[in-house]
């Protein structure tokens, strides 16, 4: 089994907690990934919502040399954009655009540290656009347009997880490359929380038809209401991406140690039981290693690896 998981916090929450990627008890290490036989993490530098400014940099920088000393200190562990023969590669992103301090020269410094995918907002208005949860959405602001812009120009990928919906339609006609929805679920769930950070079936028509790919995300609010937010539930939401033409976008997005998760699927380990369950309801063993792997790394080997 391989898998390219598009969005975890993990290397924040071990940072917060000086903690060791190769062992630790929140939901991933190297050492309960062993089982697989190719993997690719997204590891993201979260940076919260009080955070603006030059603030915001220095607190990329400080989670981003935490990073650094991760990968030295676990040498299976190599860059994605290294192509290394390692089995276990990781790809740096950024999740609230405010990490690039409002200016360019702050972009360009996210893209020297090898950020390859920014999500452009968390919850709350950054210097970007309005988040999901803001009271007036705004969309994209100028900065934000021509940020996004420069992202494309240094194949960085823009990630419209959390990000408003004027924001996502205004990305949607500035875009002239692939964008991203690296950890969201369909909106098909009727509470708070996934009714502002869930995909309306227009918006996971227009990442499809734009060449992005769309992480599913295993964040109990998103899935579902109540107990339901388990192996089935995962299937409804990869099923109704694909029946909205997503075949070759849905990927895996879990979210992981960064929000609250059914026991089923809480931890690394646990994906194997979410693999076979979907092999044993008619996911064919092709389609599941495009959902678990080969959508997300065809999706940055022509972000990364294609001619500027």
């Amino acid at each position: 089994m391989r898998l390219f998981d598009l969005h975890c916090d993990t290397i924040t929450e071990l940072y917060k907690n000086n903690g060791s990627l190769c062992k630790n008890s929140g939901h991933i290490s190297l050492e309960r990934a062993e089982y697989l036989s190719e993997y690719v993490q997204d590891y993201a530098v979260f940076i919260p919502d009080e955070y603006r400014g030059r603030s915001a940099v220095d607190y990329f920088d400080s989670v981003y040399e935490f990073y650094k000393g991760q990968l030295k200190m676990n040498p299976e562990l190599t860059e994605y954009a290294d192509r290394e023969s390692s089995k276990f590669k990781a790809v740096l992103s950024v999740e609230g655009g405010a990490g690039m301090g409002g200016t360019i020269e702050g972009l360009h410094h996210l893209a020297d540290c090898g950020v390859k995918l920014i999500t452009l907002t968390w919850n709350g208005r950054n210097e970007l656009a309005s988040g999901c949860f803001d009271e007036e959405d705004i969309g994209l602001t100028d900065f934000g347009k021509e940020a996004v812009k420069e992202m494309e120009r240094l194949h960085i990928a823009a990630d419209v997880s959390h990000l408003s919906k004027k924001g996502f339609y205004c990305l949607a006609d500035i875009a002239e490359k692939p964008f991203i929805a690296s950890h969201s679920c369909c909106d098909t769930v009727d509470n708070f929380k996934a009714r502002h950070r869930n995909l309306t079936d227009e918006q996971i028509k227009i990442i499809a038809e734009h060449g992005g790919i769309i992480g599913v995300n295993l964040w109990e609010k998103l899935l579902g209401n109540g107990n339901d937010n388990s192996f089935d539930a995962v299937m409804r939401h990869m099923s109704r991406i694909i029946d909205l033409g997503g075949e070759k976008c849905v990927a895996m997005g879990t979210d992981f140690d960064g929000c609250d998760i059914n026991p089923d699927l809480a931890g690394i380990e646990k994906l194997r039981g979410l693999y076979d369950y979907l092999l044993s309801h008619g996911f064919g063993e092709k389609l599941l290693d495009d959902i678990f792997f080969a959508n997300a790394d065809r999706f940055f080997s022509a972000l990364l690896f294609t001619k500027k």
